[in-house]
């Protein structure tokens, strides 16, 4: 499939599906999204969002269907070779290194390919030092990109959680992803922390970073997202402009009323 601009398009999952045991959470879903789009994943709890997003950077494998990133097949690709490729991924409990600084924390991320063989002591110390510097100013542009620069030093434990929320963006960011899938980015904020992850993410996007977001907070959602996938019991039921799945009486009984059957349990 080719999209209007000549190119591919940067992800696109085919008939993709997951069970466990007899429990189907992902039913051949087939979606495509642009390079540079920001697509959001709404529906209900238990719908298959976030094991759709765990198919993508492939943390679990699919039990059938096809994965393509940038029109490679990658459906049996590692995670940490899709990585590489430029798949970034954050996850809604953040999962950083909370005993070391923020800027170590990006640091990590920052890596290139070389780093292995130039620990290994194989290269020359002029090399070692070249990709240190390297390193260094990737971490420092990054972390001004995120606004984070003056807590650099910071102990990761010691962020407030919308700090720790951007360190978790920028750690994809110095890995140089090309596609975002960031999972639920807003839970837990307040209404200005909120504010300040919707402009990174269309900050993001104006750079050319394809953004694909896991939110429950609906404002987010119709913000920033240009196009909504709906998800229901593991399948796509809907695909349109926020505004225009949500206002579908259908699709809203099944979020907000599954919202609403579901309150006060754990």
């Amino acid at each position: 499939m080719i999209s209007a601009s000549g190119r591919p398009p940067i992800l696109q999952t085919v008939e993709l599906s997951r069970s466990f045991g007899g429990f189907r959470a992902v039913d051949g879903v087939t979606v495509s999204v642009e390079q540079g789009d920001i697509v959001a994943l709404i529906g209900p709890n238990g719908a298959g969002k976030t094991t759709l997003f765990n198919l993508i950077s492939r943390l679990l494998p699919p039990t059938s269907g096809q994965l393509l990133f940038d029109g490679q097949d990658v459906t049996h690709t590692s995670p940490q070779r899709l990585a590489r490729m430029g798949i970034g991924r954050t996850f809604q409990d953040v999962r950083l290194f909370d005993s070391m600084t923020a800027w170590d924390n990006v640091a990590v991320f920052a890596q290139s390919d070389r780093s292995a063989t130039l620990r290994s002591g194989l290269l020359s110390p002029r090399a070692v030092r070249r990709e240190a510097r390297q390193v260094r100013e990737r971490v420092e542009e990054v972390l001004e990109y995120a606004g984070l620069s003056a807590v650099a030093s910071t102990i990761a434990g010691e962020l407030s959680f919308a700090q720790q929320k951007k360190v978790a963006i920028a750690r994809c960011l110095a890995q140089r992803a090309r596609l975002m899938l960031l999972d639920e980015p807003a839970s837990g904020l307040d209404a200005g922390e909120r504010e300040d992850v919707a402009k990174m993410i269309e900050k993001l996007a104006g750079d050319g970073v394809t953004i694909v977001l896991v939110e429950h907070n609906m404002g987010i959602v119709r913000e920033v997202a240009r196009r909504a996938i709906f998800l229901a019991e593991g399948t796509v039921v809907g695909e349109d402009t926020p505004d225009r799945l949500l206002h579908s009486s259908e699709l809203a009984e099944i979020y907000f009323g599954h919202i609403r059957s579901t309150a006060g349990v754990a």
